[in-house]
């Protein structure tokens, strides 16, 4: 089960961080407009923490994307097809 938690916090860390890094945004710019801790931001990108539904809402907002779009190859990064299809 912890490794099922590690895939897919990992992805959900890699679609933050290329959506971040795609506006330019320096990693605690994105953790203050989001109202988040940098190291907790950190932490998600990583893979190391999973990021709560709110969470998730309200870095969507600051990435200008929904949060589904965060959760984009989750189900392939678990073997399945990818959560858009």
């Amino acid at each position: 089960m912890q490794n099922l938690s590690n895939a897919i916090a990992g992805r959900i860390g890699e679609n933050i961080r290329e959506r971040r890094e795609r506006l330019l945004y320096a990693l605690d710019e994105l953790a203050r407009r989001a109202g988040l801790e940098e190291h907790t931001l950190w932490r998600v990108e990583r893979g190391t923490m999973m990021p709560s539904v709110l969470m998730l809402v309200h870095l969507a907002e600051v990435l200008e994307c929904r949060p589904g779009d965060l959760l984009l190859g989750v189900s392939a990064a678990l073997g399945g097809e990818d959560a858009q299809s």
